[in-house]
This record gives C-alpha cells, structure tokens and sequence, in this order.
C-alpha cells in the first residue's frame, strides 16, 4: 500500500478502481475510504501569496476568471 495522498480513481472493471496518483488498485470501500480522507485535509495554498484559491476568489469578491492573469493583477495592483 502506498503512503501517497490519493486524489481519484477510475474504475478498472472487476469492481476495483485505480487510485491517483498513487496507481494502487483498490476495493471500492478502500477508495471511499482514501477520497473521504483527502477532501477531510486542508485547502492547498498558493505558493505565490500564501492563500488558498478559496481565499483569493473571496478577496476578489468571486470565482477567479480564467483570463491572462487579469484577476490576480487586480488583487496584486499595478505593480504586478
């Protein structure tokens, strides 16, 4: 067994499921078990500012635009 995070799975189709990234295969009680434990840890933060993306979107007042960078150039100023 691995001691990586996993993150999802698909299913390989005798009712196992490969787990990602890890690349275990697993019974599907294991695999609820394993994504119930990775959605229980805490929010990633961005390495640049220190903030989970939560964060950000609730300091720009919304879901972050995917748009050259223009929402965080706002958040940051004109410096940025």
């Amino acid at each position: 067994m691995s001691t990586t995070q996993d993150t999802g799975a698909d299913p390989v189709g005798d009712g196992t499921f490969k787990m990602h990234p890890s690349g275990d295969i697993v019974t599907r009680d294991e695999r609820d078990k394993r994504l119930q434990e990775s959605s229980a840890r805490r929010s990633p933060k961005n390495d640049c500012l220190g903030l989970s993306w939560d964060q950000i979107e609730r300091m720009q007042g919304g879901k972050l635009r995917r748009d050259n960078g223009a929402p965080l150039k706002k958040l940051l100023g004109p410096s940025a």
